[in-house]
């Protein structure tokens, strides 16, 4: 982000802040509801002091990343196979497109049933929820390469994997990259819905319904714009990669 970019960044949160302010200190709505920011970073000072906050963080971010990570090293390889081979591709979309449309988390049960209500449990679900948009993305990308270019590699005599490797790989980039972001994002929201659906000790989520019991408003306001926080530098921070990787293609 450039300097302009950081300025005008930080004067819509400014605004935001304030309109929550008057909002709050005015009692348009319930304090028991609504606490102004003051309550809120307070009470978010106490959560950093304690380190409460960071366990929390700790655990939802080591589930969200095995389970993306593990979306990414499947999805994207099968999705550049699936979009190279393409009557493969036309066999199997009907398929992907199905279970692209089940919400991931209705398979949550499911999960739980084979891993148990631990770990892998949240991992899994989270897994199938970003695959596949990663193979989706991967196959689209690799659709978007000029034909041109990969006949031209086969005459020059090119094996199918230099052609993937040199040719087409760097054609689906900038699509990758998109499915990398969805899935990212996606697997933010589900590792947090499945810490909220069944109590676990740590994790974002169950901080969420602990602090909404308690009617903690203060710390449920505050974990809840830590999660916002976090999805917006997550995506801020690969549109960055993605404009130095994809040098050719500005992202905004």
């Amino acid at each position: 982000m450039g300097g302009i970019e950081i300025r005008k960044s930080m004067l819509s949160f400014a605004f935001l802040s304030f309109g929550w302010y008057v909002v709050a200190a005015l009692h348009l709505v319930n304090p028991m509801f609504l606490p102004t920011p003051f309550e809120t970073l307070k009470e978010g000072a106490k959560l950093i002091a304690e380190k409460k906050i960071f366990i929390d963080l700790f655990y939802s971010f080591r589930r969200i990343f095995y389970g993306v990570s593990l979306a990414l090293i499947v999805g994207i390889p099968v999705g550049l196979g699936l979009g190279y081979y393409e009557r493969v591709y036309q066999y199997l979309e009907c398929s992907l497109d199905f279970f692209r449309s089940i919400p991931p988390i209705l398979t949550f049960p499911l999960a739980m049933l084979i891993f148990g209500t631990g770990e892998e449990s949240r991992i899994a679900v989270i897994f199938f929820g970003c695959v596949t948009i990663v193979i989706l993305n991967s196959a689209v990308g690799v659709g978007n390469s000029p034909k041109l270019r990969v006949n031209v590699a086969r005459i020059m005599g090119a094996k199918w994997y230099q052609i993937l490797s040199r040719v087409v790989i760097f054609d689906a980039l900038p699509q990758i990259f998109v499915g990398i972001r969805v899935s990212l994002s996606m697997g933010v929201i589900i590792g947090i819905v499945t810490e909220m659906l069944v109590g676990d000790k740590y994790g974002l989520g169950s901080r969420v319904v602990n602090a909404q019991i308690a009617y903690d408003t203060p710390g449920l306001f505050f974990t809840i714009i830590i999660v916002g926080l976090i999805g917006l530098m997550i995506n801020k921070v690969l549109i960055s990669l993605e404009n130095k990787v994809v040098h050719w293609k500005k992202v905004t």
